[in-house]
C-alpha cells in the first residue's frame, strides 16, 4: 500500500497560510477618549498589506498664508489633533477636489491636488504645519486658519498640494 502525503500537506500548508494572515482589525492612530476622526490613513486602509513607519514626511518646505478670522477654529483644538496623528501614517490625496484627512473640534486639515495622480501627506507634514501655523498666526481670540502649498512625493514624481487649516 502506498501512502501519499500531498494532501495532508497540502492542509498543513493551507492552515499554517492562514494564521500568518494579517489580523483583520484595523489598529487606530488615535486614542479613542480624544474622539478625533481621520477620514482615511493609507498605511492601515489599503487591506492585507501593512507598512508602518515611524515618521510621516513625504513633503517638502511649504509656503504659508494667514487665513485666520473669528470664524477659524480654535488653535488648541488644532494642537489635539496634531498630537492625536503622532503615532504615524500617511494619506493620499488626488487629484481634484478638496479633501479633508483629519479633524478634531472645530479644527480640520484637508488638502487638495491639481495635475496628475496623487501625492502623499505625511503625519509629520500636518503636524508641523499645524505647530508652524499656529507659531506664525495664532490670533488673540486663541483661533487660527492657514493655507499653503508644498511639493509632495507620490505618483509620477508628485507633485504640489495646496493644503489648509479650516473649521469643522
Amino acid at each position: 500500500m502506498k501512502l501519499s502525503l500531498f494532501p495532508y500537506a497540502a492542509i498543513v500548508a493551507i492552515s499554517g497560510l492562514a494564521q500568518a494572515a494579517p489580523s483583520p482589525q484595523l489598529l487606530s492612530v488615535l486614542q479613542p477618549e480624544d474622539r478625533a476622526s481621520v477620514l482615511e490613513n493609507r498605511t492601515q486602509a489599503e487591506g492585507a498589506t501593512f507598512v508602518l513607519s515611524k515618521r510621516g514626511n513625504m513633503c517638502g518646505d511649504s509656503s504659508f498664508e494667514n487665513r485666520g478670522s473669528a470664524g477659524s477654529p480654535y488653535a488648541s483644538d488644532c494642537e489635539v489633533l496634531a498630537r492625536n496623528i503622532a503615532p504615524g501614517g500617511d494619506w493620499t490625496v488626488s487629484r481634484g477636489a478638496h479633501r479633508t484627512l483629519a479633524t478634531f473640534g472645530t479644527c480640520a486639515f484637508g488638502a487638495e491636488k491639481g495635475g496628475p495622480w496623487y501625492t502623499y501627506v505625511g503625519n509629520e507634514d500636518i503636524r508641523d504645519l499645524i505647530r508652524d501655523s499656529i507659531n506664525r498666526f495664532k490670533r488673540g481670540d486663541g483661533k487660527v486658519g492657514a493655507r499653503g502649498r508644498m511639493h509632495c512625493a507620490g505618483n509620477g514624481g508628485g507633485g504640489e498640494i495646496i493644503w489648509g487649516i479650516f473649521h469643522t
